[in-house]
């Protein structure tokens, strides 16, 4: 992988992660991939959601390739299907008391004017709406431990206060995305 000019000082700034567990969305490749290798190697465990494939396999190896004594969880999340995220998250709370950070990382662009099983277009229901979801569910394992929700899409990097996604969330999808 080739090096950042940025990213090793960056890296030399972080806490020990020892004891604290990521959830990643979208880990098979760039971001979220960096930050499963990146939070193995300081000690944290990187919970990996990812919908089904063959990369998941592929990327799983070449963690554990980077990071042989890495702690990383695998948890099929598909955020194309309501249910699936429902399914992962309800994985989650029942292995997890608290989760140290929420990446919602995963995304897709240029893809067909195409809609889920849910009813939505797939760019939207994957980049924003499943994880609207998957925080609004992860929610009370946040709130006892943890910092931030981080949202990654492309060139936007974003960390708010999980009050601040909470709210966004009752007031913009909550009719519409819980049970």
């Amino acid at each position: 992988m080739p090096k950042t000019k940025f990213f090793p000082q960056f890296k030399a700034r972080l806490p020990d992660l020892t004891d604290k567990v990521f959830v990643i969305t979208g880990t098979t490749s760039g971001t979220g991939f960096v930050a499963a290798r990146t939070v193995a190697e300081l000690g944290g465990e990187a919970v990996l959601l990812n919908r089904p494939s063959k990369r998941v396999d592929a990327m799983l190896g070449s963690l554990k390739d980077a990071v042989p004594d890495g702690n990383f969880v695998t948890i099929e999340c598909d955020l194309q299907n309501f249910a699936s995220v429902r399914s992962a998250a309800e994985e989650i709370k029942n292995r997890y008391d608290a989760i140290y950070c929420l990446a919602n990382n995963a995304g897709i662009m240029a893809t067909p004017d195409e809609a889920t099983v849910d009813g939505y277009d797939t760019q939207m229901q994957t980049n924003h709406l499943s994880h609207f979801l998957l925080t609004a569910e992860l929610l009370p394992l946040l709130e006892t431990h943890a910092d931030r929700v981080c949202g990654l899409r492309g060139f936007r990097r974003l960390f708010i206060a999980i009050e601040d996604y909470a709210r966004a969330f009752r007031l913009i999808l909550a009719s519409q995305l819980r049970r």
